[in-house]
């Protein structure tokens, strides 16, 4: 709607309102006179006058003129009552049903006649130029919004509803704010959305507008529904005023009774669409699972190499780990048969994918959330959409995140290449399931990766893609550009977005071009990045780039001087970096997630002692005698009598029991301070020690009412956990295996092997991140599956079905081995079940589904010969 159009609606109104207020009563009193009582009627005089037939329509003509008088004075009240209120800023409330239709008509006539006295001011808003709403426009995607921890368990390439932005200068009193003024249209709700990314965080701009100062003539903001044009809100940039511990869905935005009001809609009285169905596509998922922290930074990891990367590259490479684990597990081969065997430990990552996938998981921990397994990390890196941002650092501790569509930024400096280095291996750790693909030259990509074997790294690594020169590199996007535009006429979708919404199925990852520009193929990149915008293209550029953003960048990463479209929000922020040999050591699991194996073979592992030991003194029937049970077996926990305690102990704590537990002999301060706190000085460390065992006794003291114990012994400049006080499941598990492999013959050895399925019931201290404690997690489950597997091989001729239940508990603690399927479904087959047979391969099909494999050729071969053997009947069936 133009001002024009206000205008005339407001002179519109004022008609209404001169004909209503004064025309209206001038008729009345030309037809039936004076609506004042000469004389003040009897009870006799009114009813002899209602008994008496009305012949003449005297009477009737007296009730039409008291009716119409009586509305005209309800009206001029009401009116008059609206006008206060909008002058005043404070809403009276509804009046009962048949009066509200009036109040309704009254109360937009005042807005609608109030439009002529802002226009003044609206006016000044409504010429601004064009280049400043592309501005504007473009600064939307660009907002700060301090980053949940759901975000931060997505890769930070992933992340992509975490804008950032400068605070802006020059408002002393809010410097994390922004003004804007309101225009025709707008709602508290799309004002939200568009910077918060949630509509349902408009409470937090309009509680910092209410005591805004507003032009003269305008009225000040009193209800999230009543906006009108002209009026200034103020947007706070950060997020110190938080929403509850859930967002709800964006089903329902801010109103009174039923819906918000546009800004033009509330000065017309005319009710204004509202979102009331999913967002748009490309647009922030409407619902987030988990808690929205208060003001929270986002979590960074440095090196020992001075590296500095985001929690999102972490979550990637933990990811990885995850994958390339659970790819071991598949191919590994059981000890069924020569049970108990020698067990073959994995080759471990590198120290720094190590000490990174340790941050992601303990960022997590410090913030109460749980640890997700390796399945979880999998099954949840599935469900995430093709990001839209790229995360490039952090700025006062909030993250620096681009759109990646239509990015042109170059970096120059001594810090340039190792930044460029960073935001590579974020993208190829990020690249799965057609999310990125890099478009990099050779040259510029053995820059990045010296040492490397540049043709082989591209055939490992989904999503980079290698060529010869920048032009063949450019001739690749071009093409691209052709292929998504015929794409998107063919499903007639407006953009890339909708086009992945419409066809899943169709890989269309977000493009990026990496390299170094000649001066004679820049003017052709930048055709190419201003024509791709639409389709999900972009460039890094490695130096100068006058066509679009340039970033200085010192050696530790700070941005010092910027220039281009997006130089306001890179100033003096640090960007993340990556050093040619932490690059290297990250991009090993990035191949092996991919099922690749390890070039280094096999190596027996160093078994640790409790799953091999007894603990000493331990007495009989413990579990019942015990004060306190230990559970290590999934999350660590203490219980006793009277329940799980669950309030006290500290995560130092658990740790603290756990390592005790894997040494019922005992440990010295220093081997446990060393264990656990391993980046703490030796006198922090042992302070630390001090501190758990302390809380540790506190706790079980408290929980038990008994003040005397030390459940803790300390003896011999040795501490232990008292096997007479605490009884812990993992002992218990330990002791049956260890009288299984002293057991000389079969029947002795299933009669110890029995009781496995009832006490392995999960694994090793699932909420510990530690490497000490996920080596023996690894190494337990190891031990237990070729236990269970050797414990079915022992019973499959006497009691198939008994080992069948074996082999299908052990399935549900090593859901991805090959092999435990393979022995399954020979079992299946033995006892004529075709039909499980078949159910258990699709099963082993789904699963690996969700690794991006398939089974091998030997779980193929295997299944074709099951199914040639089975009845015809069951075949043809």
């Amino acid at each position: 709607m133009t001002r024009t159009a206000e205008v005339w609606r407001g002179i519109g109104a004022i008609t209404v309102l001169v004909c209503l207020l004064l025309g209206f009563p001038i008729a009345l009193y030309a037809v039936g006179g004076s609506p004042l009582l000469d004389y003040l009627p009897t009870w006799t005089d009114v009813s002899s006058a209602l008994m008496q037939p009305d012949t003449d329509h005297t009477l009737f003509l007296r009730a039409i003129r008291l009716i119409g008088w009586s509305a005209w004075l309800l009206f001029a009240v009401l009116i008059t009552t609206e006008t206060a209120s909008y002058l005043a800023g404070h809403p009276i409330p509804s009046l009962p049903r048949p009066v509200r239709p009036a109040q309704h008509l009254a109360r937009d006539l005042v807005a609608m006649t109030a439009l002529i006295f802002t226009t003044s001011t609206t006016l000044a808003n409504a010429v601004e130029p064009p280049s400043a709403h592309a501005e504007a426009a473009e600064a939307e995607t660009l907002r700060t919004k301090s980053p949940s921890f759901s975000d931060i368990d997505a890769p930070a390439a992933a992340r992509h509803d975490i804008p950032t932005t400068t605070p802006p200068e020059g408002d002393s009193k809010r410097p994390n704010s922004r003004t804007r003024t309101i225009k025709p249209g707008d709602t508290l709700w799309d004002i939200a959305r568009r910077h918060y990314g949630s509509g349902g965080l408009y409470p937090r701009i309009f509680k910092a507008s209410r005591d805004l100062d507003q032009p003269q003539g305008v009225p000040p903001l009193t209800r999230p529904s009543r906006l009108f044009p002209g009026q200034r809100i103020r947007i706070p940039l950060s997020t110190h005023e938080d929403t509850p511990h859930r967002r709800q869905t964006e089903t329902t935005p801010p109103r009174d009774d039923a819906r918000a009001p546009s800004a033009s809609a509330s000065a017309t009285g005319t009710p204004a669409a509202t979102p009331s169905g999913p967002t748009t596509a490309g647009a922030e998922p409407t619902q987030a699972k988990n808690p929205t922290p208060t003001d929270r930074a986002l979590p960074t990891v440095t090196l020992p190499s001075g590296a500095h990367v985001g929690i999102g590259l972490a979550a990637a490479l933990s990811l990885a780990v995850a994958m390339t684990r659970l790819h071991h597990r598949r191919r590994r081969t059981l000890n069924d048969e020569a049970w108990p065997g020698p067990t073959t430990a994995d080759p471990t990552p590198p120290a720094t994918v190590t000490k990174v996938h340790k941050a992601h998981l303990d960022s997590r921990a410090e913030h109460g959330e749980p640890i997700p397994t390796d399945i979880e990390l999998v099954i949840g890196n599935q469900r995430r959409p093709t990001p839209e941002h790229i995360t490039l650092g952090t700025l006062r501790g909030n993250p620096v995140a681009l759109p990646l569509a239509g990015l042109s930024i170059g970096f120059d400096g001594d810090g340039a290449l190792a930044a460029l280095r960073a935001i590579t291996t974020d993208l190829l750790a990020n690249a799965r399931h057609d999310r990125f693909e890099l478009v990099i030259p050779e040259h510029d990509a053995q820059r990045f990766y010296p040492g490397l074997d540049i043709a082989d790294l591209a055939a490992d690594l989904p999503g980079l893609t290698l060529r010869p020169t920048l032009n063949a590199a450019i001739t690749h996007l071009e093409g691209e550009i052709i292929r998504r535009a015929r794409l998107l006429d063919t499903a007639d979708v407006p953009d890339l977005p909708s086009l992945r919404t419409a066809d899943p199925a169709e890989p269309l990852p977000t493009l990026v071009v990496l390299g170094s520009v000649p001066d004679e193929a820049s003017h052709r990149l930048h055709a190419v990045i201003q024509l791709g915008h639409r389709y999900g293209i972009g460039a890094l550029i490695s130096g100068s780039w006058p066509h679009g953003t340039t970033a200085c960048l010192t050696e530790d990463g700070t941005v010092t001087n910027a220039q281009g479209p997006q130089a306001e929000h890179l100033v003096r922020a640090r960007l993340f970096h990556l050093t040619a040999d932490d690059a290297a050591a990250m991009l090993q699991p990035l191949r092996t997630a991919a099922g690749k194996p390890e070039p280094t073979p096999q190596a027996p592992i160093n078994q640790p002692p409790a799953p091999s030991l007894i603990p000493p003194q331990q007495p009989t029937a413990q579990e019942q005698q015990s004060l306190v049970q230990l559970l290590l077996l999934g999350p660590v926990r203490l219980r006793t009598a009277d329940g799980l305690i669950d309030t006290g102990l500290r995560r130092s704590s658990k740790s603290l029991l756990a390592y005790l537990a894997l040494h019922p002999d005992g440990i010295t301060r220093d081997q446990g301070s060393a264990a656990l706190w391993p980046d703490h000085s030796p006198e922090n460390a042992t302070t630390l020690f001090h501190t758990a065992v302390s809380n540790i006794r506190k706790v079980l003291r408290h929980a038990t009412g008994l003040r005397e114990p030390m459940f803790i012994i300390h003896a011999a400049s040795r501490y232990r956990l008292d096997p007479h006080l605490i009884d812990v499941d993992l002992w218990r598990l330990s002791t049956a295996l260890e009288q299984a492999r002293r057991a000389d013959n079969d029947p002795e050895r299933t009669h110890a092997l029995s009781p496995l399925t009832s006490l392995y019931t999960g694994d090793f201290a699932t909420d510990l991140t530690d490497e000490w404690a996920e080596a023996h997690r690894e190494f337990l489950r190891r031990t237990a599956i070729d236990a269970l597997a050797h414990l079915a091989h022992l019973a499959q001729d006497d009691h198939p079905d008994q080992a069948l239940a074996t082999l299908e508990h052990a399935l549900r603690h090593d859901p991805y081995s090959e092999p435990l399927y393979r022995s399954i479904m020979k079992l299946q087959a033995r006892l004529d079940r075709p039909d499980a047979v078949r159910r258990t391969y699709q099963l082993l099909t789904t699963r690996l589904n969700e690794l991006d494999t398939e089974p091998d050729e030997q779980t193929h071969q295997l299944i074709t010969n099951l199914q040639r053997h089975a009845p015809t009947s069951e075949r043809s069936s």
